[in-house]
């Protein structure tokens, strides 16, 4: 009879247990793809913000602004 009941007792606790092991490994892994993520956007957008920078230095030794008329 304790055997019983202790068997009713764990299997929706294992249940639960399982599901809540199950939601961990979820929340884990999107949370290293969202990281993954941010890590590569910052990198691309770092990587286009020092492309606009040398541009524009480059444009301004091409053409600096006041030529004096000749």
């Amino acid at each position: 009879m304790f055997e019983l009941l202790l068997i009713i007792y764990l299997l929706p606790v294992l249940i639960i247990g399982m599901l809540l092991l199950k939601l961990v490994f979820w929340l884990l892994r999107f949370a290293i793809r969202l990281a993954v993520w941010l890590i590569k956007k910052t990198f691309i957008l770092i990587w286009k913000l020092i492309i606009l920078v040398f541009a524009i230095i480059i444009g301004r030794e091409i053409m600096p602004r006041n030529q004096p008329d000749k």
